[in-house]
C-alpha cells in the first residue's frame, strides 16, 4: 500500500471516531437524552414546611423597636473614647536570686600578684587581705583552695573538691618585675613593664 492511502484511512478512522464520540456526547445526544429520562422517573422530594406549606415571614418582628445607640457610637466620625485605665499592677513574684556561692565570693577577694620559676616548678604570689600566700602548682591555701596551673598570665585555682574553679588574672597593679642577681637559680615573675 501506498504512504498516501495509509494516511488517508488513519484520517478517515480518527473522523469516524471524533463523530461518534460527538454524537453521544452532545447536549440532543443519547445520553443526554438517558439523563433526561432517569431525571423524569426519579421521585422529586418537596420539603415539607410546618404547616403543611410554605414557610411564612414573621412581620411582627420588622414592627419592634429599635434598641437606641449610645450617643458615642452614632458620630462615627467623632474622637474615640478614651483608652480604659490602667489596672493596678499585679504583685509581680519574681524569684529571689540564689545565694552567692561561698567558693566565688572568697576568690574575688584575691590577688595574684606574679610567680617564682625554679627549675620544672612555678611558684605563685597571691594576695589575700594582708596576707601573701607563696604556693606552687598542688598546694592548697585558706584551706579552701588549691592552685592547679600557674602561668605568667593567670592561676587556675580550684576548690579541694574539685567541683568548682575560678581564673585568677595577673593584677595590673603587680608593680614591675623584679631582676634576679646573677648566680642565682631561678626566675622571678611579675607584672611585665
Amino acid at each position: 500500500m501506498d504512504l498516501q492511502k495509509k494516511r488517508l484511512l488513519i484520517l478517515i478512522a480518527l473522523l469516524g471516531a471524533w463523530g461518534l464520540i460527538f454524537a453521544f456526547r452532545s447536549p440532543g445526544g443519547p445520553a443526554s437524552r438517558r439523563e433526561v429520562r432517569a431525571a423524569a422517573e426519579r421521585p422529586t422530594r418537596t420539603p415539607a414546611a410546618q404547616g403543611g406549606g410554605l414557610p411564612r415571614l414573621k412581620t411582627g418582628l420588622l414592627e419592634l423597636p429599635r434598641p437606641a445607640y449610645p450617643p458615642e457610637v452614632q458620630n462615627i466620625f467623632g474622637t474615640p473614647p478614651p483608652p480604659p485605665p490602667p489596672r493596678p499592677p499585679q504583685a509581680a513574684v519574681t524569684p529571689a536570686p540564689p545565694p552567692p556561692d561561698p567558693f566565688q565570693e572568697e576568690a574575688r577577694r584575691l590577688r595574684y600578684v606574679g610567680f617564682l620559676e625554679a627549675g620544672s616548678s612555678k611558684l605563685a604570689f597571691i594576695v589575700q587581705g594582708q596576707e601573701v600566700h607563696t604556693v606552687g602548682v598542688g598546694a592548697t591555701f585558706s584551706a579552701r583552695f588549691r592552685v592547679e596551673t600557674v602561668t605568667e598570665d593567670a592561676v587556675l585555682l580550684s576548690s579541694l573538691d574539685g567541683d568548682k574553679q575560678v581564673l585568677l588574672p595577673l593584677a595590673a597593679d603587680a608593680g614591675s618585675r623584679p631582676r634576679v642577681a646573677p648566680g642565682v637559680p631561678g626566675r622571678m615573675g611579675g607584672n611585665r613593664p
